[in-house]
């Protein structure tokens, strides 16, 4: 709960330079493992990579257990830098000439990079009431507090296997609500920055190329309208392509480098599930391409395909196992689990045409079509076999996540699921291609027009940065003291140990260490077997909630809610024209009604502000 308190900018400046530390210093445990020339092809950008990826499988590993709190966070941080620190003393004091050797050229970049990384640290631009407050905020304050976040009534858990929550939570260990967003808004941007100088050894440092085509990736303004992974996405998917391309042109170390390739790709996958088709998919195309490309024997093909695979199911099965303890499934939406299938349909009515249309929308986006337009203009990339890979797993998932995703409530939905996609794979046909004479204007010409296509968006991106410059207090929520206090003082109504299912908009400010709590963020979206009741009498949903173990409810009063469980905001969607929001809507109003029925017939513990604490009786189970 002290999260919801302001602290020092100046602690959150250091901790997640800290971070960013730590997570070269696992990635160079991985380097040190694959052997010398590899590690040394691999810049700081591509170990911060490889030690995202190590600290996703080791911080999966421990939520499985229940041990992924803020200590486990912060000793696993602490472990990375104290690579680096022993590394650096093996190393001895850098010499003039390493020094002289360094790319001084480069520093607009890394101002650029400082400035967004000190901007992005208060990030408040795209907090999102439905889905953050009702979610992805009180799944960091639950893996926080209690080292795991199983949420058996949540949609959105069972929608995510929970990489990024980790991540969100690295800088939320020792932040407050106002940084919530900051390894996505403020690290991944750097990180980004070491990837493209890194690549191959810095080639595309050499020229203004390189200059150039970092300064344009990493002010790109990304789609959001929530605190999802995005940029994060961006980063592994990037990574990924590096490792890659250090597997075609490394000798030695290659089945080694493949099982990274496997953990960078697993800790991709774990982020959101539209990324599992493009990481699995651009890894077994390179394999099977590069072993068809070199003839290699079956044998040495079999095992380098055995290292990547292994290792990418090792880097998933912990986040598997927790999403099938949690929502009965351990790959959504692959594979179905305690979702309601009516209240999110996803099968398109209509002919072929009908069905390609939102994928014609969205590749004529403004923010998509330049980037299609990389992946087929770039003349040299074709010669990477890396970013030949990237770019058709990217383009095929993309085309699938298009054709799948049906109902959307606006027009951007689709290009933000994309956007990260489609920007990974032109980000590696565009270094790819740079570090070619040929392939160098070709570069600067599709950089240009990225950079020209999204101009005002880039300014406007960049005025918000430094906007939020100095807000280290500042928490841009309709929160004021006295919710906090009547959060607390409803979770007072309830004696502690005793479980409690919360529909609440802010469910992040219970304790979770002193109750174990299940949040339902989309009534009747998600339960366990054999589901919620709908339309039916209220005491089939007591019993229904006693048989899990559920003591006691608290529900926030459906005429005074912010805005998700607000009853006028559903009876309008209802007579709506949007037609997802028309088809949840009645589940909406039917769990509104249950519960305002269920607390005339249960026993009332209490109410504190718009929460009312229902506690319910010991009954007739089924």
């Amino acid at each position: 709960m002290e999260r919801m308190f302001p602290v020092a900018y100046a602690t959150v400046f250091f901790w997640g330079i800290a971070v960013l530390i730590g997570f070269v210093g696992l990635g160079r445990m991985a380097a040190r493992a694959i052997g010398e020339e590899a590690a040394e092809k691999a810049g700081w950008g591509l170990h911060a990579v490889w030690g995202m990826a190590v600290f996703m499988f080791a911080g999966g590993l421990l939520a499985l257990f229940g041990a992924c709190g803020e200590m486990a966070i912060t000793l696993l941080i602490c472990a990375g830098i104290g690579m680096i620190i022993w590394t650096a003393v093996r190393a001895g004091w850098p010499s003039r000439a390493g020094i002289a050797a360094l790319p001084w050229a480069f520093w607009p970049a890394c101002a650029v990079a400082l400035f967004l990384y000190a901007g992005g640290l208060c990030w408040q631009a795209n907090v999102n009431a439905a889905d953050d407050f009702a979610a992805y905020y009180e799944f960091c304050e639950k893996l926080l507090s209690t080292g795991s976040f199983p949420e058996p009534f949540s949609w959105r858990r069972l929608a995510s296997l929970g990489g990024h929550t980790l991540l969100q939570s690295t800088m939320l260990a020792h932040g407050s609500w106002a940084h919530a967003q900051s390894f996505e808004v403020a690290l991944c941007p750097v990180i980004l920055l070491g990837l493209i100088a890194g690549f191959r050894r810095g080639a595309i440092l050499q020229r203004p190329i390189g200059l150039f085509l970092a300064l344009a990736a990493i002010t790109t303004p990304i789609l959001r309208v929530n605190t999802a992974s995005h940029f994060t996405g961006i980063v592994l998917f990037v990574g990924l392509f590096s490792t890659l391309d250090l597997i075609a042109t490394t000798a030695a170390g290659r089945r080694r480098l493949f099982a990274v390739a496997g953990l960078v790709a697993a800790g991709m996958c774990v982020l959101r599930a539209q990324n599992v088709p493009a990481a699995g998919g651009a890894l077994g195309l390179f394999w099977l391409l590069l072993w068809l490309k070199e003839r290699t024997v079956p044998r040495a093909a079999i095992a380098e395909a055995a290292c990547w695979g292994a290792t990418m199911l090792a880097g998933l099965l912990p986040w598997m196992i927790m999403s099938w303890i949690s929502n009965g499934t351990p790959l959504f939406p692959l594979l179905q689990g305690g979702n309601n299938l009516a209240f999110n349909p996803q099968i398109i009515q209509g002919s072929l045409h009908v069905r390609l249309q939102p994928a014609v929308q969205a590749a004529l986006h403004p923010a998509i079509l330049p980037l299609l337009l990389c992946l087929l203009a770039a003349p040299n990339w074709k010669r990477g076999l890396a970013a030949q890979v990237t770019a058709i797993a990217a383009v095929l998932a993309s085309l699938a996540l298009a054709y799948t995703v049906s109902m959307a409530p606006d027009a951007a939905t689709i290009p933000r699921y994309i956007q990260p996609l489609l920007l990974s794979a032109a980000l590696a046909a565009l270094m790819t291609a740079a570090v070619s004479p040929r392939g160098r204007l070709a570069a600067y010409a599709l950089g240009a027009i990225l950079v020209a296509t999204t101009l005002p968006e880039r300014s406007i991106h960049l005025a918000q940065y430094f906007a939020t410059l100095g807000q280290s207090g500042a928490i841009n929520m309709p929160l004021r003291s006295q919710t906090v206090k009547d959060y607390k003082a409803a979770q007072e109504l309830v004696p502690k140990g005793k479980r409690i299912l919360v529909c609440s908009d802010f469910p992040f400010l219970f304790d979770h260490e002193r109750n174990p709590v299940w949040t339902i963020d989309l009534p009747n979206a998600c339960s366990p077997r054999p589901g919620l009741p709908f339309q039916k009498p209220a005491q089939e949903t007591q019993r229904y909630l006693r048989s899990l173990g559920i003591d006691y409810v608290i529900f926030v009063d459906p005429a005074q809610s912010l805005v998700l469980y607000n009853r006028k905001v559903w009876q309008d969607h209802a007579a709506g024209e949007v037609l997802l929001w028309k088809v949840q809507a009645p589940f909406y109003l039917d769990f509104f009604d249950t519960m305002e029925r269920l607390a005339t017939i249960e026993p009332i513990a209490g109410k504190s502000g718009a929460l009312t604490v229902m506690q319910l009786t010991t009954g007739e189970t089924p």
